[in-house]
Parts: C-alpha cells; sequence; structure tokens
C-alpha cells in the first residue's frame, strides 16, 4: 500500500511537472527566457519601435525570435537590420548578460546595428549550442574574444566590417564545424599561420579582406579544407603566389588584389583556375608573365588583372563564358584582337597599337571597350 501511495504520488508529481512544462510553452515561452529578452530590450535604443512587438507572454510570437516548435526553447535572435538605407538600426551601448539565460540558442544575428564603442561581451562564448553568429558592421570594437574558440557547434562566424583590432586569436582555428569564416574590414594585424586553420576541416569561406594581417604560410602546407570562396585582398600574402592554393580545386572565386605578390605566376595556378574558378582579381600586385594558350579554356566571367607586369600580345581566344575583362596597367604590346563575346574591356595604359576609344556594335549588342 506504502509503494502504491508513493507511485501514486510520484506519478502525480512527474504528470504536474509535464503539464506546468507544457503550459509554459503553450503560454509563449519559457519566462526566464522571456526575462531575457526584455532585459535586452532595455539596453537598446529602438528609435524606430522594431521591437514593438515585444510585449505579453508570448515571445515565441515576438519579431525576430523563434522558439523550438518541441521544447519551447529560444533557439533564434534574429534583428538584423534589413534596410540599412533607411535608420532603422538598432542601438545599444552594452549587451545584457541575462542573454545567457538562452542556453538554448542556435542563431543569433545583430548585423547592421550600431554597437559602436563596446566590445562582443566574453559570456558570447557561453552559447555552446550556437551555430550562426553574425555581428557584421554593428561597430563593434577591440579585441576578438579568444573564447569564440569555445563555440564548438559554430558553423558560420561573421564579424566582418567592424572596427576590431589586435590579432586573429587562433583558437579560431578549433571551430571543427566552422564553414563560413567572414572577418573582413577590420583592423586586425599581425601574423596568421597554419595554426588558425589547423582543424578547419570544413572550411568553404574564407574572408580577411582589408585588414593589414601578414598570412604566413609555409610553401608546403597542405590545407585541412577545400574552400569555394576565398577573398584576401588587402591582406600581405607575398611576394611568393600562395602555393597552399594549388590544393583547392573547388574554388569558384578568388580575390587576391593589393596582396603585395610578385614574380611569375606557377602554372599550376592555371590548372586549377580553368576547372572551377568563375571570378578572378589579382589586380595591384607585381605580378608577371604571358597568359598561357589554354587561357580560353577557362570559365571565368570575371578577370580583374590590371596594375601587374604582364607582357607580350594579348590572347587571340577568351573564355566563351568571360564577361569582364580589365588589363589596364600592363606590358602588353601588338593589336587588339576581335573578341565578340565579351562586354567589358579596359586595356589602357599599356602597349598596344590602338589609338580610339569607342562604343559599337557586334551582333546587335553594344560593347563598351576602354582602349587607351
Amino acid at each position: 500500500m506504502a509503494f502504491t501511495l508513493s507511485f501514486s504520488s510520484s506519478l502525480f508529481c512527474l504528470l504536474g511537472i509535464l503539464f506546468l512544462h507544457r503550459a509554459t510553452v503553450i503560454s509563449g515561452c519559457f519566462s526566464m527566457e522571456r526575462e531575457a529578452l526584455l532585459d535586452f530590450k532595455a539596453g537598446i535604443h529602438d528609435t524606430r519601435n522594431r521591437l514593438s512587438s515585444w510585449t505579453g507572454h508570448h515571445c515565441c510570437t515576438w519579431k525576430g525570435v523563434a522558439c523550438d516548435t518541441t521544447t519551447g526553447h529560444v533557439v533564434m535572435l534574429d534583428l538584423r537590420n534589413t534596410n540599412i538605407t533607411d535608420d532603422r538600426a538598432l542601438r545599444g551601448e552594452r549587451m545584457n548578460s541575462s542573454l545567457l539565460a538562452l542556453s538554448h540558442l542556435e542563431h543569433l544575428d545583430l548585423s547592421f546595428n550600431d554597437f559602436s564603442g563596446i566590445r562582443i561581451p566574453e559570456f558570447i562564448s557561453s552559447f555552446k549550442k550556437l551555430r550562426y553568429l553574425n555581428l557584421s558592421s554593428t561597430k563593434f570594437m577591440g579585441g576578438i574574444p579568444a573564447r569564440v574558440g569555445n563555440l564548438s557547434s559554430l558553423y558560420v562566424l561573421d564579424l566582418g566590417s567592424n572596427l576590431f583590432n589586435g590579432s586573429m586569436p587562433s583558437s579560431i582555428g578549433k571551430l571543427s564545424n566552422l564553414t563560413v569564416l567572414y572577418l573582413g574590414g577590420n583592423s586586425l594585424a599581425g601574423v596568421i599561420s597554419e595554426v588558425h586553420f589547423e582543424n578547419l576541416t570544413r572550411l568553404q569561406v574564407l574572408d580577411l579582406s582589408y585588414n593589414p594581417i601578414n598570412i604566413s604560410i609555409g610553401q608546403s602546407w597542405v590545407p585541412p579544407f577545400q574552400l569555394r570562396f576565398v577573398d584576401l585582398t588587402k591582406c600581405q600574402l607575398g611576394p611568393q603566389f600562395p602555393e597552399w592554393l594549388q590544393f583547392q580545386t573547388q574554388i569558384q572565386e578568388l580575390y587576391l588584389a593589393d596582396c603585395k605578390i610578385a614574380g611569375t605566376m606557377p602554372a599550376w595556378f592555371w590548372n586549377i583556375s580553368s576547372s572551377t574558378i568563375v571570378f578572378l582579381d589579382l589586380s595591384n600586385n607585381q605580378i608577371g608573365g604571358k597568359l598561357p594558350s589554354s587561357f580560353h579554356s577557362t570559365k571565368l566571367e570575371r578577370f580583374h588583372l590590371e596594375s601587374n607586369r604582364f607582357e607580350g600580345p594579348l590572347p587571340m581566344m577568351l573564355p566563351a563564358t568571360l564577361d569582364t575583362l580589365f588589363l589596364s596597367n600592363n606590358s602588353y604590346t601588338g593589336q587588339l584582337p576581335i573578341w565578340p563575346y565579351v562586354r567589358f574591356v579596359s586595356i589602357s595604359d599599356n602597349m598596344l597599337d590602338v589609338w580610339m576609344i569607342q562604343n559599337f556594335m557586334i551582333d546587335g549588342e553594344k560593347k563598351y571597350i576602354k582602349y587607351l
């Protein structure tokens, strides 16, 4: 009898807990998570009332908030400013640590808002389930916390176009699930080596552009990843052409403009570019040599080679896919071939046998060619 009463009592308590849990989910969201969101809102200047829906108990229906349909926990906070031409940015002078109550958060996007003058809080590294973190164009400043390497579930890390300085934490190299890494448009300095990439086996997108960083990687290094998008514009990459690129056989877009690369283009480069690359920018370097005879067999759509040291005659045939070609400020000689498919060409400041600038028609379509 005692066992029956004890069992019945335990069952009643369990059913009561389940009922309260279900009632909490039905009523909107967990009270602790709702209070955390309201504390966050209290620290935000919302001049355009973008968070006007953040009232009542049903926080899972608030704009920018999404909850797991099974557990009821908040899993997404998407407050990105989608209208950057209008002054609709949320402005914050701090990020309330009450957000730690959102322990099930998987997606956090605050991009194109204004957190001018504050640093990324250290507690950001406590979101162990976070898979997507986008703080781009938010005016965060200071260093990138080394503890960001604790976000082991992260697939996307976008900290681009901010005011970050200091070095890129080597702990980022521990993010073995990372697929997308955007750090471009900051003031990051120091040296980046193989250590920063050692466990990034899933990385496909790498953007470190417009940072005065020195990418110092050994010529024998074999990357653990296969990149599809690479932007290292204005990084200190040269003077040698980065040999590790020869192992990247899936790149579609490659931007190496103004990277202080010098010397002759290695032969292997044209082998990888012929198979997958569609956008290629090597402008503003000191690269010399000639375009290979196989250049026409590439799949390039846009090719920027201006302000280098290429020489010899221009290729008679171009890739049939090519739309935009910039070859200005090199040392090309000879005559200008007829290129019937390309739409935009810049070949100024070479030593070609041309003397006029004009627009002309081919097959009923206007071509824009800058000769001089």
